[in-house]
């Protein structure tokens, strides 16, 4: 019996940025953009998906998402069957050169042949593979459920150099600084503070990815610095602005050393 091929690979390029509401699917997609930048949500995150990197949706999951500039890529639509070594959330992987030479071979192959379908399957299942053994880092940002903190996590993740801090903030919404930040790091896992920090960053990665220069990103996401703003960007990610990019986000497949 032959091989049944579990994937539909489509090869996409849109000339103008594009917003997509709410909605799902029955398959899983893996998808990657090779120019352009990303932003996928869910009511409990946000993902940054920069050039190079793989993103994630599990399937039936409810999901936005909006590009900037130019895009072109891949898409590739999982059954649910294949899919399930996979995250039950969105992700965004980084590649190791597995990875790519992975999706080279399959974005490169003639769609349209039927002699090479189980060829095509047996690739996807050792991509598949792939991401699901490592370490899986992703450009994830949590986001609170409760309605106050939403809207206040949701205007520090679109100008994260907003200068109020925490008190202000519980003032704004009318809450108390020890309730704020309580019900801040039970809906996120993070404190008000690292979750601020993250925020920043990963603006400045979506910033980055539009060439931006790092002294604008820098002051645009609330550095007083640009040595500043390379020394936490480098102690999160591992990598300065420069490599992160260069190198995809590869080097971030390799575990964290402890302090």
């Amino acid at each position: 019996m032959a091989e049944r091929t579990p994937a539909t690979l489509w090869i996409t390029a849109y000339e103008a940025p594009r917003v997509t509401g709410y909605h799902s699917h029955d398959t899983g997609q893996l998808f990657a953009l090779r120019e352009g930048l990303q932003v996928i949500e869910t009511p409990s995150g946000r993902w940054v998906q920069p050039p190079g990197w793989i993103g994630w949706i599990a399937p039936r999951c409810a999901h936005a998402a909006q590009t900037f500039g130019a895009t072109a890529g891949w898409s590739l639509h999982i059954d649910a069957t294949t899919a399930q070594a996979l995250p039950g959330v969105p992700h965004v992987f980084a590649a190791t050169p597995l990875v790519r030479a992975l999706v080279d071979r399959l974005t490169g192959m003639d769609a349209s042949d039927p002699l090479l379908e189980p060829r095509r399957g047996r690739l996807v299942g050792v991509l598949i593979d792939e991401l699901a053994a490592g370490d899986r880092p992703s450009l994830h940002l949590p986001m609170p459920q409760d309605s106050r903190l939403a809207a206040m996590a949701a205007a520090l993740a679109d100008d994260p150099a907003l200068p109020d801090g925490i008190d202000r903030w519980a003032d704004r919404i009318g809450m108390a600084r020890r309730t704020l930040t309580r019900r801040f790091a039970a809906e996120t896992g993070l404190s008000f503070a690292l979750w601020r920090q993250q925020a920043r960053l990963l603006k400045a990665v979506e910033l980055l990815s539009l060439q931006e220069s790092v002294t604008a990103v820098a002051l645009t996401v609330g550095y007083s610095s640009v040595s500043a703003f390379i020394e936490a960007f480098r102690k999160h990610f591992g990598s300065t602005p420069a490599r992160f990019f260069e190198e995809g986000g590869a080097m971030l497949q390799a575990k964290k050393k402890p302090a």
